[in-house]
């Protein structure tokens, strides 16, 4: 089977949880979307939290939580998904861009200088590759928080936990995402005062921004196994980290120290991006553009005012790392990366 840079990771007993719902008949918001949000809230630790149809909806929700209207401006990096921008506009709100660091593609202290002198209502925090920033950074910024931890949910530095850093908390669970659903998000807010602004806005949700049973069922059962995916996914970056240190290179990485969430190994490369990828379609690893997704590459941002995303979107290339490696595949990997051009 072909290991993709980015991947889902189906098991026989997520297909079951999945027919145990087929056979209900019942397919709509319901039984399976209330017992993940139990299965994720006795996890996390969160107050309040709801399943939606997708991302672009619970960011919109969190919005709406956030009382934001047409004209306010939202702080995002660079690097943030491309449908969070279109999100933010379809609400008429002023993007405010910020750069990144070129080591770790998160926001940093220069980066989010830019607020003192473009004040904003709020923060929409992306954690791109779950690469999670330094919380010291964010707790004077006195702005509310949307944090997206998709991808960093795991990580901790100290005790800060990805998922615990803002004000409401989005985790996606669409395809190739630490836990996924096939599709959908889980909208939480962690203390209790922002979860009655949540529920009361899901008071006003219809059924169809809600998610599907089938797709709880799904992730209800990816859920229960997430400290196995972590523990996999450790194991291939350390395997990996050897290989780059032998070819002198090194991935995207926390500027802080932390406990990683290790979803990707992302090798940013000063040239020869083509015959990187090229080599590694030889050997039979398949490769990505780490940043295709994001607003930089979507030219949301206008050109020049984020210049070290830009330059990330070009040079940074991502390697499988998922639990669905196995050892065969991830020595062959670890070989590649050993050996780049």
């Amino acid at each position: 089977m072909e290991i993709l840079a980015r991947s889902s990771f189906i098991r026989r007993k997520d297909m079951d949880s999945v027919l145990n719902c087929l056979v209900t008949d019942r397919l709509g918001a319901g039984d399976f979307g209330e017992r993940f949000v139990k299965a994720a809230r006795e996890r996390f630790g969160f107050d309040y939290g709801l399943v939606v149809r997708s991302p672009m909806t619970a960011l919109d929700v969190a919005l709406s939580c956030l009382g934001l209207t047409a004209g306010d401006a939202v702080a995002l990096s660079a690097l943030s998904p491309a449908w969070a921008f279109k999100v933010v506009a379809a609400r008429g709100l002023r993007a405010v861009w910020l750069d990144v660091d070129t080591a770790s593609a998160s926001l940093n202290q220069v980066s989010l200088e830019r607020l003192a002198t473009e004040p904003v209502k709020a923060l929409y925090l992306a954690e791109p590759w779950g690469i999670m920033p330094d919380p010291a950074l964010l707790a004077e910024l006195g702005v509310p928080i949307i944090e997206d931890a998709t991808y960093s949910i795991g990580a901790s530095a100290g005790d800060a936990k990805a998922g615990f850093l803002g004000t409401f908390t989005i985790l996606g669970l669409e395809h190739a995402s630490s836990i996924t659903a096939g599709g959908g998000a889980l909208l939480y807010a962690p203390g209790r005062r922002d979860a009655q602004a949540l529920r009361n806005v899901s008071e006003g949700l219809l059924a169809e921004e809600r998610m599907g049973d089938m797709n709880a069922a799904l992730a209800l059962s990816q859920l229960k196994d997430m400290e196995k995916f972590l523990e996999k996914r450790r194991e291939l970056s350390e395997l990996y980290a050897q290989s780059l240190a032998r070819a002198h290179r090194r991935p995207l990485a926390p500027a802080c120290e932390c406990v990683p969430s290790n979803f990707g190994c992302v090798v940013v490369l000063e040239s020869g991006v083509k015959d990187v990828r090229a080599y590694a379609k030889k050997k039979d690893v398949d490769t990505a553009m780490a940043f295709d997704d994001t607003c930089a590459d979507a030219g949301f941002v206008p050109e020049g005012s984020c210049p070290l995303a830009a330059s990330l979107v070009n040079r940074s290339v991502a390697f499988p790392l998922n639990q669905r490696i196995g050892k065969t595949a991830a020595l062959k990997i670890s070989k590649v990366l050993a050996t780049l051009p």
